[in-house]
């Protein structure tokens, strides 16, 4: 056991014996939480999505977030932002990819750029994808590098006028890499921590209690994915999901895949884990977002 895991085992105990009295074993309790501490929810769209369609059928579900990558497509980013301000969304914008070793002045002015394209949007921030593997990362994973990428592109996106920047959604709730990102004062510059999750909501409540033992006070933890394939019970995951963000007053849940047949990083998508079918048929996901969330 490395020396990071050990202090991170020490620091979590009280809050792993909180969730094992946790109902972990058939599901999460049912509940909707604090009103006065809402849940935002939202989808991840792909430009093969077309933007009219998307952000109505998300609108018409409540949600309120739409997750998007970074890209040099302007006139398609001119299209979305616009689409979604007009249904009363904010877009999560993923910092895009650059090869390795990351030039980190010029990818700090990169998004910084954006930023300011897009300023009268108010868009929110997240750091690179899954920085913690190598698939996505472009080599080895490696959490000081990371940081020190993150802190400078929070710092230029927080002067070119962004509220909201949350560190690099985790591929899993990685307690070891976010233990990381606290030591190398990532915290600092960040304005909330994001993760994703796509196993049982039941197993993955203690981890998610044990990265709110670790972060500093009043920093939030958004999902920027979540989801699982339609074969494998999509509205029991929803259920259990949204009650596990309702339960620990956690500000944002974004769906991994609007449409069936977008997601993953290189075709064939063959994996159904949409709201909708790939030619915009709300599934029972779909309805069961819209009655969870109210509308």
């Amino acid at each position: 056991m490395r020396r990071s895991e050990a202090l991170v085992g020490l620091a979590l105990a009280p809050f792993s014996a909180l969730a094992a009295c946790a109902p972990n074993i058939s599901g999460i309790t049912r509940t909707n939480g604090l009103p006065d501490h809402p849940t935002a929810f939202g989808s991840q769209l792909y430009p093969s999505d077309d933007v009219a369609q998307a952000i109505s059928l998300l609108a018409g579900c409540g949600s309120t977030l739409v997750r998007v990558t970074a890209s040099d497509d302007l006139p398609y980013f001119d299209v979305l932002f616009p689409a979604a301000k007009a249904h009363g969304m904010r877009v999560i914008v993923i910092s895009s990819y650059a090869p390795q070793p990351v030039d980190v002045d010029a990818y700090a002015a990169k998004a910084a750029a954006f930023q300011q394209r897009y300023a009268a949007y108010d868009p929110m921030w997240e750091i690179w994808n899954e920085p913690n593997l190598s698939i996505y990362w472009g080599a080895a994973p490696n959490v000081g590098n990371y940081a020190t990428l993150t802190i400078a592109t929070a710092k230029a996106l927080r002067a070119a006028g962004a509220r909201d920047v949350l560190s690099g959604g985790t591929s899993g709730v990685d307690i070891n890499w976010i233990y990381g990102l606290l030591t190398n004062n990532v915290f600092e510059a960040v304005t909330a921590c994001a993760v994703h999750s796509y196993e049982k909501p039941s197993k993955a409540l203690n981890k998610y209690l044990q990265v709110m033992s670790l972060l500093p006070r009043g920093t939030p933890i958004y999902t920027t994915e979540a989801c699982v394939v339609t074969n494998n019970d999509q509205v029991t995951f929803f259920r259990d999901m949204w009650s596990l963000h309702r339960q620990l007053s956690l500000p944002g849940l974004v769906w991994c895949e609007f449409r069936d047949g977008s997601a993953g990083p290189a075709p064939p998508f063959n994996d159904p884990m949409g709201l909708v079918t790939a030619n915009y048929l709300p599934k029972r996901v779909y309805f069961t977002a819209q009655s969870s969330l109210g509308v």
